[in-house]
């Protein structure tokens, strides 16, 4: 399933309709709920809310995460008003909301049925450049996190095709939230358009996944595991969180909030990095030598990163899913933890080498995993957030799979304008392996989608990162060549 920002993938132009959703009589009808607010949640609130009052804009923090998925029919407007509605009404999160008051705060929730969808048509789009501006302009504006909703959907029609898009602010979802739902969206459709039930497993709600989890962390003090996990990596860092961009250039910006005003919004690359039997033969050699297929990706960053900077210790953080009851496994929300990882790297080892460290790292920063992140920086005193991150995904097993990497769905994202932040993400697929990447501006801007692209910028291949464009670039070609390398050495599935 390809993962990419809106901007970088052209959409086949159409007629271009908003679906926003709202209820009768505003939050003013909605409950009031005495559940919890996940410590994620809570701050990404209130930094939203002190950017608006520092700045006087309400964008610029854009967060959201996204999906398309392409359909082989005309659009019915009937059918994707119930789907939509199935949908928001099977998954609470979309249906609650997170109020700022004082130093409190208040979530409201409405019933099921109670949500409704306004439709705007907004016009036909014969270039691709214009209606993906429009798309991710619209979302930008829909997803702002203090205002309800911080969702919305459009759809593309064209005569014998639609797509449809659905974008929201991070504190709904998470990227295997989407994998997940594409399959659940594709289902319901079907059913509608049968008329027959979905017959869609039941689901959790992430509003009480949030309370339960905020709950258990305010009950954890300064013994629990997760903190001295996070104390020894923080302490080998001397106190900070990994830095790619101050590793790579020393002259590296400090941290502060990104403005959209000023910054230029981060650079994206994305490809395919292995097809599946180079996934495979990589993945065999990652075996051999002791370990996981995540053990093995990450061994490969370590060594290229220790080539590189020549630092005697591989660090970065890992977001890890929390989805550890099967209530929990389709539901929309933001079930992300961060773990850390550190591999010594001090003796410059061999590849096999760097994946039994890493193994053995991945299993002690396990611990740091089991309490939120933002509840440990409470405890020990510490400000600033993970700025150098690794995210390794298996899809394969994933309703729907193979037709989402065959291109029927892909995850978008929002811009970023973040000085200093570097997010990779590495993504087993059943077609093979891709990447994408996020990170500071290191080549010319961007042109709109369908436009030509800059130097750096790639196509699906995933074969035209230049290494001559800038560090993190030569950082992603040397990570991709070095898997590339190990995957053609092994004999896995060669003729005996």
């Amino acid at each position: 399933m390809k993962f990419v920002q809106i901007r970088d993938e052209a959409l086949e132009p159409g007629g271009l309709v908003e679906w926003t959703p709202f209820v009768p009589g505003g939050l003013g009808a909605w409950d009031a709920d005495s559940r919890l607010t996940s410590h994620n949640h809570e701050q990404h609130l209130r930094s939203a809310f002190e950017y608006r009052v520092r700045t006087r804009r309400e964008g610029g923090r854009e967060s959201w995460l996204g999906l398309t998925i392409e359909f082989d029919e005309p659009l019915s407007i009937p059918a994707i008003r119930s789907v939509l509605t199935q949908w928001i009404d099977r998954h609470e999160v979309l249906r609650s909301h997170v109020v700022i008051k004082g130093r409190g705060l208040q979530r409201l929730t409405t019933a099921p049925g109670t949500v409704k969808l306004k439709m705007g048509r907004i016009g036909w789009y014969s270039d691709a450049g214009p209606l993906m501006e429009q798309l991710a302009g619209a979302f930008d504006r829909a997803t702002a996190p203090l205002q309800w909703p911080a969702y919305m959907f459009a759809t593309v029609g064209r005569e014998r095709s639609f797509t449809l898009l659905f974008a929201a602010d991070h504190s709904l979802v998470d990227g295997y939230s989407l994998i997940m739902a594409q399959q659940e969206l594709v289902t319901l459709y079907r059913a509608v358009r049968e008329h027959r039930s979905a017959n869609l497993p039941e689901v959790g709600s992430y509003v009480d996944f949030s309370a339960q989890e905020r709950r258990l962390a305010d009950q954890s003090g300064a013994d629990h595991p997760a903190v001295g996990a996070w104390e020894r990596f923080l302490r080998s860092g001397a106190g900070g969180m990994p830095s790619l961009r101050s590793e790579l250039t020393p002259a590296a910006p400090p941290v502060r909030d990104p403005d959209p005003v000023t910054d230029a919004p981060q650079e994206s690359l994305w490809g395919t990095i292995l097809d599946d039997a180079a996934a495979n033969r990589f993945t065999a050699v990652c075996s051999e030598a002791g370990g996981t297929l995540t053990a093995g990706v990450l061994a490969a960053f370590a060594v290229v990163h220790h080539q590189l900077t020549g630092d005697p210790e591989f660090r970065c953080v890992l977001p890890r899913h929390t989805r550890d009851e099967a209530r929990w496994l389709t539901a929309l929300g933001w079930f992300v933890a961060v773990a850390p990882l550190c591999v010594d790297m001090s003796d410059s080892p061999t590849f096999d080498r760097a994946v039994a460290r890493t193994t053995a790292a991945l299993k002690q920063g396990r611990e740091g995993a089991s309490l939120p992140f933002l509840r440990v920086a409470e405890l020990i005193g510490h400000r600033g957030g993970p700025q150098f991150v690794i995210s390794f995904i298996d899809t394969r097993y994933a309703p729907g799979a193979g037709a989402a990497d065959a291109g029927r769905a892909k995850v978008i994202r929002s811009h970023s304008y973040a000085p200093d932040e570097v997010y990779v993400w590495i993504n087993r697929t059943p077609s093979g392996m891709r990447y994408s990447a996020r990170f500071p501006r290191e080549s010319a801007e961007v042109t709109p989608a369908g436009g030509e692209r800059p130097p750096g910028a790639h196509a699906e291949d995933g074969d035209h990162i230049d290494p001559e464009v800038g560090p993190v670039h030569a950082y992603l070609h040397a990570f991709t060549e070095l898997v590339r390398r190990l995957g053609d050495s092994s004999t896995f599935g060669s003729p005996k």
